[in-house]
């Protein structure tokens, strides 16, 4: 195994764009040890087994799920051996950017380029995708992105989380799920990623989420989402991330183009590509997320829009009713930018309305 390693800022032939170097060799054991178990890296999903240098697809049952819910997947396993990066979109179903990045990378990489298997479900929300169904899925009501890891007796949802967590997260060497705003939500690009107290596992982690290359990295306490897909392969000792970009529930092609550019960047940090990681800035660090919601139904009017730096204590948008009375102003409990902003008119109480990044440490309140 050559891990990844730190270089100074001078570049040279084995360090990325921002002087941070890039593993050039792997062995087939790339995560060895787990909790002193010897560990190999997975090379299938369920019942798609290619051989090296070749790609398998195809449409997966989740067990006990009635009726059937299939999942589209990608298994691109290289020619040489390496680390197996695992990756997912349309957790959310309306979040498109991040489903077509997810199909394209899946059906193109080359596999005799690759050093190492990528595995790709690029839908887990089938049952709302063509019902656009924002936030859960039509057949349980659920939020999939809080139900992790599952359980294999639960609900549809928690038995599609079981169900990734033992047969695509176990095994992985890193994760990433790839999002963006639903069909209310406008937001900036961000990468997030749970601060495990393992060391290995959070300098992998930072290091995968400077290779996304989005505008900010959050790097969060354990309690900053619970359920969460990223949260449950921490759990496991993997390098895990979301990213964001995209909104509205757009298909947009400059935001697909974002996540397939950090994606790429990621299987170069990784060691499963040669090449130059594509870094348009360096991102900016921030401690969590503080979150502003509505303390009754009524009408939002936001004051800021999403990317605008705020102050604490400033105010950043007002809820009234239906006669236009003010039920509720919103101030800034802290500086920093607005990553998150909810664009409908219509709001319930309890719903989060805007999500503002800090530097300052604190408990973050999951969106």
């Amino acid at each position: 195994m050559l891990p990844p390693r730190f270089c100074g800022i001078k570049r040279n032939n084995r360090c990325g764009k921002e002087g941070i170097a890039v593993p050039t060799a792997y062995t087939e054991v790339y995560r060895q040890t787990r909790g002193g178990v010897h560990l190999l890296s997975r090379t299938r999903f369920a019942t798609l087994k290619p051989k090296r240098g070749e790609r398998a697809q195809g449409t997966i049952p989740v067990p006990g799920v009635d009726p059937p819910w299939d999942l589209p997947a990608f298994v691109v396993r290289g020619a040489k051996d390496g680390p197996t990066l695992a990756v997912t979109a349309g957790v959310h179903a309306t979040e498109y950017a991040g489903i077509a990045a997810a199909i394209h990378a899946g059906r193109t990489l080359d596999p005799q380029a690759l050093r190492g298997t990528l595995i790709v479900v690029p839908l887990v929300n089938t049952p709302g995708f063509y019902e656009r169904t924002m936030y859960t899925n039509p057949r349980d009501g659920k939020n999939i992105n809080r139900v992790f890891p599952g359980r294999a007796r639960g609900s549809a949802s928690e038995r599609v989380t079981h169900f990734l967590t033992e047969e695509l997260f176990e095994g992985a060497d890193a994760y990433l799920d790839l999002h963006g705003g639903d069909m209310v939500e406008s937001l900036i690009p961000f990468s997030l990623y749970q601060l495990t107290g393992k060391e290995e596992t959070d300098a992998r982690s930072a290091e995968l989420a400077e290779a996304l290359d989005l505008d900010y990295i959050l790097a969060v306490p354990p309690d900053a989402l619970r359920g969460g897909s990223y949260t449950a392969a921490a759990a496991l000792g993997i390098p895990a991330l979301i990213a964001e970009a995209g909104q509205q529930g757009i298909y947009d092609s400059a935001a697909e183009a974002r996540h397939a550019r950090g994606l790429g960047n990621v299987m170069i940090r990784l060691g499963m590509l040669d090449g130059t990681e594509q870094r348009y800035g360096i991102p900016k660090r921030l401690a969590r997320f503080a979150w502003l919601y509505a303390d009754a139904q009524g009408l939002f009017y936001p004051s800021v829009a999403v990317g605008d730096l705020v102050q604490s204590g400033q105010t950043v948008g007002e809820v009234r009713d239906l006669f236009g009375k003010p039920l509720q102003t919103l101030h800034a409990d802290v500086s920093g930018p607005v990553l998150f902003l909810v664009t409908a008119l219509a709001v319930n109480k309890g719903n989060p309305l805007m999500g503002l990044g800090t530097e300052e440490p604190g408990r973050s309140r999951a969106g």
